[in-house]
């Protein structure tokens, strides 16, 4: 859910990150120059790049237009809460258009609820763009070998690509109480992933050998300390020039192990993270 802008506090950074226990006095002091010269990046507002703007391109003229889904009293409130919020900061705009898909809220125990609007219908008939499927076995071997680990998570990464005004209008969605047109790239779009990994690769473009990207996720890599922190610079230099932001709770600096794409890497190190053994442990013969 979205909430105020963060103001940037490397106290907390220092405490949820446990610098103490592996950088010196010296390098905690040069990791926080280096990220008060930047904090203007790290805020839970996502920003808007300038690098692509997703397209709707559709093999089929004919509109689609799909009634609302009924919900409970309780569940209008909190999606008008959520609304109300994606209208503050302007990832959506109230408008009626030939095109209409449903919103649901979609709620799962212990987590908040998250609004998502239902694209099937739309993207039967959108043509498809294809792209590659990152290797995650790959950047797992390569992240572990690393000395020094830093994993970046974007603020709402989706809603930081903006939409063309075509497809605005064709992703507008529909609620019990109005119709309203998506500014930035909502979640369910069969083409997203497409334009996300489009905007990654070409923020970290020459970056392959310190960065690679996975989804809204960055990790940088390095062996030496005066490496990463070049390498952090870089890719902060990077999300800054493409007016994106970084949601600060979620990175882990300076590590020297990580969680990464489900395993515990570092050091030339690599295991299953705790999580996946837990669940793989709980596969009965049946199971197979």
């Amino acid at each position: 859910m979205l909430a105020d802008p963060n103001v940037f506090d490397f106290q907390e950074v220092i405490e949820t990150n446990n610098l103490r226990e592996r950088l010196s006095d010296d390098q905690i002091g040069q990791l926080e120059n280096l990220l008060v010269k930047y904090y203007r990046i790290f805020s839970n507002i996502p920003g808007k790049t300038n690098l692509v703007e997703h397209d709707i391109e559709l093999i089929c003229d004919k509109p689609i237009k799909h009634k609302p889904y009924r919900m409970t009293n309780r569940q209008n409130d909190l999606l008008k809460a959520e609304i109300d919020k994606m209208l503050k900061y302007n990832i959506i705009e109230p408008g009626a258009s030939e095109f209409t898909s449903p919103m649901i809220l979609v709620e799962t125990p212990g987590r908040e609820p998250r609004p998502c609007i239902d694209y099937r219908k739309l993207n039967e008939i959108t043509r498809t763009q294809f792209y590659p499927i990152p290797n995650i076995e790959q950047r797992v071997e390569t992240v572990a070998k690393a000395r020094y680990i830093t994993l970046i998570d974007l603020t709402k990464g989706y809603w930081q690509i903006p939409l063309s005004k075509r497809a605005q209008g064709i992703a507008a969605f529909a609620t019990s109480w109005g119709v309203y047109r998506p500014l930035r790239m909502p979640f369910g779009l069969k083409n997203a992933p497409f334009y996300f990994s489009k905007m990654m690769n070409e923020i970290l473009e020459g970056c392959d050998e310190y960065a690679i990207p996975y989804l809204d996720d960055i990790a940088i890599f390095s062996q030496t300390w005066d490496e990463h922190l070049k390498h952090l610079q870089d890719v902060l230099e990077r999300i800054k020039r493409a007016k994106l932001t970084i949601k600060p709770p979620k990175c882990k600096f300076a590590q020297d192990e990580v969680q990464y794409l489900g395993h515990i890497v570092g050091h030339g190190k690599r295991s299953p993270a705790e999580l996946k053994v837990k669940s793989c442990t709980k596969l009965s013969d049946t199971d197979y």
